[in-house]
């Protein structure tokens, strides 16, 4: 446990019991230098006070070892070195007086140092255990994600069967579809875990989905205008979110516009009530004949399939308008702090 080291090594806690120790070492140190007085040849009046100066500074801490060093120095000088029951000085006093005041130095200095490394040892141990909880925690939370990015790959993998199926001419179509989502979403997992990126503010996170998205459908073409607040989203839910912002980006890209024309594309993140937030992301392009989500049983496209299942990972609804343009809106709950 972290506390056990400081326990042992300084038990005397609080202001009073510490300077408190000081005077009671430095008494009990005298009694024992008078008791020892008739034993002891003439020429060692600091014999007892070296042992309490160490011990209330290991016991009490270098501010009770210095007052304990002090008063016991004062008490040899009194009463151990002749001529006694005076402070007379000359140059043998003072030559005693400094070789134990060099001593008692180097003593508290050395225990205060070996006090002050111990508390560094203390905390840098709760810091690494801390650490080893958090690196648990995001392991599991890894592990947690690419179970169910293995599960999103395997539903879309899936569907992209059943139109093969449907249409087997179009395999090598519906290869270079999935091939181009999985790679993209690989790219916004390594962002979203990336230890550098995970201190960025939402918008930037935003940016640099946006760019990883028009890299992979080669669309420098078309211009993303990003307008977002920073909002409350964990890492968990982030990476649905960021996935589902692809997804929208991609369909957009790949389909609002003829190939090389220039584009625009609007994504903006509000917050239009109180825990709500509203994702909007609207091009303008050719926009579309028919709403892709609607409650016929006509199919669907994969793409907008993903997208409705991204947005029920997060908890929102779905609106899309292709009347003018394609305007996608998803409202979805954002995070207690």
């Amino acid at each position: 446990m972290t506390w056990m080291p400081r326990a042992i090594f300084q038990p005397i806690r609080g202001i009073v019991p510490r300077y408190g120790a000081a005077i009671l070492f430095t008494g009990l140190a005298t009694v024992a230098r008078f008791l020892a007085d008739g034993i002891l040849p003439p020429g060692f009046p600091f014999l007892t006070f070296f042992p309490v100066v160490i011990f209330c500074t290991f016991l009490a801490g270098r501010g009770p070892g210095i007052v304990c060093a002090v008063l016991s120095g004062l008490a040899a000088w009194f009463w151990f070195i002749p001529p006694i029951h005076s402070f007379y000085t000359d140059g043998p006093v003072l030559t005693a007086l400094l070789f134990y005041a060099l001593v008692v130095a180097v003593d508290v200095a050395l225990i205060d140092g070996l006090l002050q490394r111990q508390l560094q040892l203390v905390e840098s141990q709760k810091k690494l255990a801390e650490m080893a909880d958090h690196q648990t925690l995001l392991f599991k939370e890894l592990q947690h994600r690419v179970a169910n990015n293995l599960a999103s790959i395997s539903s879309m993998l899936r569907l992209q069967r059943r139109r093969i199926e449907r249409d087997p001419a179009s395999a090598l179509i519906v290869v270079d579809s999935a091939d181009a989502r999985i790679d993209l979403m690989g790219r916004v997992h390594r962002q979203l875990y990336d230890p550098a990126a995970r201190d960025l503010a939402l918008p930037e996170q935003f940016h640099h989905v946006v760019k990883q998205a028009q890299d992979v459908a080669g669309a420098s073409h078309v211009q993303v205008i990003v307008n977002a607040i920073d909002a409350r989203i964990s890492v968990d839910r982030m990476m649905t979110l960021m996935l589902l912002v692809t997804e929208v980006l991609t369909n957009s890209i790949k389909h609002a516009f003829e190939a090389g024309q220039a584009g625009e594309v609007r994504l903006t993140l509000e917050r239009v009530k109180d825990e709500t937030l509203r994702l909007t992301i609207s091009d303008n392009g050719k926009g579309m004949a028919e709403q892709p989500v609607s409650a016929t049983n006509r199919p669907i496209g994969l793409g907008t399939t993903i997208i409705k299942g991204f947005a029920a990972q997060l908890g929102g609804t779905l609106k899309v308008d292709g009347s003018n343009g394609v305007r996608t809106v998803v409202d979805f709950p954002e995070e207690r702090p």
